[in-house]
C-alpha cells in the first residue's frame, strides 16, 4: 500500500494562471469543442 505524498504541490499552485496559455484555455469554449469532436471519437 502506498503512502500519500504530503509534499507534492497542488496543480493549481504549479500553474501560473496569468500565463497566456492558461488564460487562453480558461476562455476556451470546451462544451462546443467536445460536441464537435464527439462524433469522430465514438468510432
Amino acid at each position: 500500500m502506498s503512502t500519500p505524498d504530503f509534499f507534492r504541490c497542488r496543480l493549481d499552485q504549479m500553474i501560473d494562471l496569468r500565463h497566456p496559455l492558461a488564460v487562453a484555455l480558461c476562455q476556451f469554449v470546451w462544451n462546443q469543442a467536445c460536441h464537435r469532436a464527439a462524433p469522430g471519437l465514438n468510432g
